[in-house]
């Protein structure tokens, strides 16, 4: 499980995956930070919530809200963005951060296959916990040295990471399993929903349709509505919308590609969700057929999949792959979407 193991060759191969999703209901991907939204001073009951106003630049602290002016004025967690220079303007916009799909993918594997011990075991001790890590390490490496086993397969895809350096050499491994996120395509700017469209206009980033969702707080024992705690309010990404996932796998393994053909299908099923409250309904997504590919480079020479026969060999190149940094280089070969769910026979002899 050691970086000389996996690359003791090498690196003979990539596979590379493009994913299309598209939000079922809606995803919350949270990102530690507030928007400040404002309700009017006066509304009649019919309309409430419909003449909210946000502020997206203004932080509202919780001294200020106790003033006679800033009464009107709350809070409300926002979403996961990030910024681009765009001539002489710095511009915001919306995606889900590549860590959310990867931690995603990586809980649910080790529930799907591990025993109940599993993620407590490829969970790192804290450094100060000295006599624990020695058992922890231990246990690990342990598990580690039993090949073709759930321990070994994440941990060769998703890597092991060690607090102390003193311990990177035992079973520490940066993991064959890279994902990178591109930014939700919505191209028509909305403003935030809430109980209807908001007519004060665009708040922060607008790639992305966005909704401000209203809960009422429930009583743990009876189910009814509590009489105290008021209501919850969450901004989330409305249904509908759309974002790629680009993932590369180094030298790719048959089993690699059943566990793929694990998640689409788990997602697809709605069992494998994306981002946070997936206990109330949201994260699930969909595959957008047309915009699936699983692209496999092969060094010359080098013999990687058993059942390669799956795959196609690209002699005319597809225009999604043309730019590839490894044209002319290595050969490249294209497997057909309805191809994947072959390699979970591989998967299930693996395991």
């Amino acid at each position: 499980m050691d970086n000389y193991k996996i690359f003791q060759d090498g690196v003979h191969s990539v596979l590379k995956v493009r994913w299309t999703l598209k939000c079922e209901t809606p995803l919350v991907i949270r990102n530690g930070q507030s928007v400040t939204y404002k309700t009017p001073e006066r509304s009649p009951a019919k309309s409430r919530g419909l003449n909210v106003t946000f502020l997206w630049e203004k932080l509202v602290k919780p001294e200020d809200t106790q003033k006679e002016e800033n009464k009107h004025e709350h809070e409300v967690a926002a979403l996961h963005y990030g910024y681009e220079i765009v001539g002489s303007e710095v511009k915001s916009y919306h995606f889900v951060p590549p860590s959310s799909i990867r931690g995603s993918l990586r809980s649910w594997t080790a529930r799907y296959f591990g025993s109940s011990d599993l993620l407590t075991v490829i969970t790192p001790i804290p450094q100060e916990q000295k006599i624990a890590r020695v058992d922890y390490i231990n246990n690990l490496r342990q598990k580690l040295e039993g090949q073709r086993n759930a321990y070994e397969l994440i941990g060769s895809l998703f890597g092991l990471a060690f607090e102390s350096l003193a311990h990177a050499d035992d079973a520490g491994n940066a993991g064959r399993l890279q994902i990178e996120t591109e930014r939700f395509a919505n191209t028509t700017a909305r403003p935030i929903s809430i109980n209807g469209t908001v007519s004060q206009g665009l708040a922060g980033p607008n790639n992305a349709r966005r909704q401000m969702t209203v809960r009422n707080p429930l009583d743990r024992v009876s189910h009814a509505s509590k009489k105290n705690g008021g209501l919850h309010h969450f901004l989330e990404f409305c249904q509908g919308e759309t974002f790629a996932v680009n993932l590369t796998i180094l030298n790719p393994r048959d089993c690699d590609l059943g566990l793929l053909s694990l998640w689409k299908r788990e997602m697809e099923y709605g069992l494998l969700r994306l981002g946070a409250l997936s206990n109330i309904g949201r994260g699930r997504v969909s595959f957008v057929k047309k915009e699936e590919s699983y692209t496999l480079w092969e060094r010359p020479g080098a013999s990687v999949l058993d059942n390669l026969e799956h795959f196609n060999k690209d002699e005319d190149l597809p225009e999604n792959i043309k730019n590839d940094i490894l044209v002319g280089f290595w050969q490249s070969y294209h497997l057909p979407a309805e191809k994947l769910k072959e390699f979970e026979k591989s998967l299930e002899s693996y395991i």
